[in-house]
């Protein structure tokens, strides 16, 4: 009797148990958040890259998100579509918003890098590159109201920003570099919870942009440098910035073609087309030198100084001289090279040196700014058709072939007014060599 009052009593507890698992309520899942959003592309004419396009991709981070969550906007070509992500694990992730929720929505917009990821740093966010071209950012408060975010952002290019574009037909994302001490490369470093943006500061303004392809070409993206000036004369006296002296190379060979512009003056969110990079100068069979813009630089690489008089038939071109792309024992022309006495550069080194009469030709005929070509100072020639960049250390000497008496020869210098002056020095005296070729 007693054993079956036990078993009894068994079996009651065990339907008591599954009558409670019986009636426990369900769990309740939250109601998703869906997102309603859109953003306008910057006036088309301050940005080279003018529309939305599809494939493009838009990073917006909240302030009342549960971090390290972020949302990302994809293009399709005719509207957006949003997709959570959880950057702490790389995977699909709701940002955890509910009714009532307010906050402020960053968005960040990279160009180029519509493929990044993102990764966090306890409630701060970085990109998985860094992309020298992030010009689109925006902030818009939100409010979450029927379970739904919309707003449309206002995209802007940050201050200071701008952008060049250059045609060329073969152009490979980063196969090309662009460098002008006017700009400084920029990207996105971090973006912390509040939305605010922390540019990188890894670049200074002799560093180069890297190059994205874009519609046919190459398109270079920085910020201006503030500290950039035209000089004249040796730094003393800095006049109106609207020169520029670029330098394009070719990563693959390290090639280079530089580009002078003056006349210009580059302001916040400019957007300037170079010259194609198939527009090198050259010089035809005849002997006379084409006008292309980028000029080839390099060891042996001669240029052409000069103009064209008359014309139709009577056209002739008038030459100031050949000389050499770089000086003497430089690859480069921000090189000062090695410097020579009069008797080693004529005699021990095997160059030619301009003559006191082509030095009066360029004076004559050409033009003459100062600036710096990645970091270092110098002055700019320009013809007609040609220009070279003489490096300059204090007012820059160059000697010339021709011998004023036994004891000295002609050079030329820049005076402190940024003028050209033909003077004699001692032959036994050590200064810059730019020869010309033979």
């Amino acid at each position: 009797m007693k054993k079956y009052l036990i078993l009894m009593l068994a079996a009651a507890a065990a339907l008591v148990s599954c009558g409670k698992e019986t009636l426990a309520p369900e769990t309740v899942q939250a109601t998703p958040i869906t997102f309603n959003l859109s953003a306008n592309h910057p006036d088309a004419t301050k940005a080279v890259k003018s529309g939305w396009e599809s494939g493009d991709a838009i990073f917006v981070f909240f302030t009342g998100a549960a971090a390290p969550k972020h949302l990302k906007m994809t293009y399709d070509g005719t509207s957006w579509t949003s997709a959570e992500y959880n950057a702490a694990t790389q995977t699909a992730g709701a940002l955890g918003l509910k009714n009532g929720d307010t906050g402020t929505m960053r968005a960040v917009f990279l160009p180029f890098g519509s493929d990044a990821t993102v990764s966090a740093d306890g409630t701060s966010f970085t990109f998985s590159e860094t992309y020298y071209a992030y010009y689109l950012t925006a902030t818009l408060d939100y409010t979450v109201a029927d379970n739904k975010v919309s707003g449309a952002f206002n995209m802007v290019i940050p201050d200071g920003y701008v952008q060049f574009f250059v045609e060329d037909a073969e152009a490979v994302d980063e196969a090309c570099l662009l460098g002008t001490d006017a700009v400084i490369p920029v990207g996105v470093a971090s973006i912390s919870a509040d939305g605010t943006i922390t540019e990188t500061d890894d670049k200074t303004n002799v560093d180069d942009m890297p190059g994205y392809a874009y519609s046919g070409g190459y398109l270079f993206s920085g910020k201006l440098n503030t500290g950039y000036h035209s000089y004249r004369s040796n730094g003393t006296e800095t006049v109106e910035a609207n020169a520029y002296y670029f330098a394009k190379k070719k990563v693959a060979d390290n090639t280079r073609a530089d580009y002078f512009v003056s006349g210009k003056t580059l302001t916040s969110h400019s957007a300037v087309k170079l010259p194609a990079a198939s527009n090198i100068y050259a010089v035809n069979k005849y002997g006379t030198p084409n006008k292309g813009k980028w000029v080839p630089v390099g060891d042996g690489i001669t240029v052409t100084l000069g103009k064209l008089e008359g014309s139709g038939s009577s056209e002739a071109f008038a030459s100031y001289g050949k000389w050499y792309t770089c000086n003497y024992n430089c690859t480069k022309p921000e090189q000062l090279g090695a410097l020579y006495t009069f008797f080693d550069a004529a005699n021990a080194l095997g160059v030619t040196l301009p003559t006191k009469d082509q030095f009066a030709l360029i004076n004559t005929n050409c033009t003459f700014t100062w600036l710096t070509v990645h970091g270092q100072q110098g002055t700019v020639v320009q013809a007609d058709s040609g220009f070279l960049f003489l490096p300059a250390q204090y007012i820059g000497f160059y000697w010339s072939s021709t011998e004023y008496d036994i004891y000295s020869a002609w050079v030329f210098y820049f005076s402190s007014s940024g003028d050209l002056v033909l003077d004699h020095f001692g032959r036994t005296l050590e200064y810059s060599v730019r020869p010309i070729q033979n």
